[in-house]
């Protein structure tokens, strides 16, 4: 048992570390205008519990239909927790109308944590799609996402962006 915890815990070290890298190292400086903060709550279908995460969405170059989404999410499930920290990257396909569907794409860091288990870490890779406002100060967004790794997962999740 204290070996699972152990396992565990390195796990979520692990994580949040990486989280904290991704942020520090993508974070745009204050020459670099348009960055949004994102909260998000869903399911993750596999894992059959509530999910939770938040991130950060700013414009890749001076481009107002490709933005980079980085941003981390925590699956409770019945038996695991699954935490993922994804460096993901879509396509706006209408940005300038009320609504905007878009596609998109991005490398995770999946780490599993089963009760009573030992954790497992490994590189997964991310495909989605979803809706979002496009205008206002607080937007509502929805996306399913398959995040493909030794532990496949279907995510569905919405939010605000603001």
């Amino acid at each position: 048992m204290n070996q699972a915890i152990s396992n565990a815990v390195r796990g979520s070290a692990l994580c949040a570390l990486a989280a904290v890298v991704a942020v520090l190292t993508f974070t745009p400086g204050p020459a670099r205008a348009g960055t949004d903060y994102d909260l998000r709550m869903g399911t993750y279908t596999d894992a059959g519990g509530l999910a939770l995460g938040g991130g950060f969405l700013t414009n890749v170059g001076s481009s107002y239909r490709w933005f980079f989404n980085p941003n981390v999410e925590v699956a409770f499930g019945d038996n695991e927790r699954d935490v993922t920290l994804n460096g993901d990257i879509h396509y706006d396909f209408t940005p300038h109308g009320p609504l905007s569907m878009y596609l998109g794409g991005g490398p995770a860091i999946v780490s599993v944590s089963p009760d009573g288990g030992d954790s497992k870490t490994d590189l997964g890779l991310n495909v989605f799609g979803g809706m979002t406002a496009v205008r206002g100060s607080a937007r509502p967004f929805v996306q399913l996402k398959s995040i493909m790794s030794d532990n496949t997962e279907l995510a569905l999740m919405g939010g605000i962006r603001f």
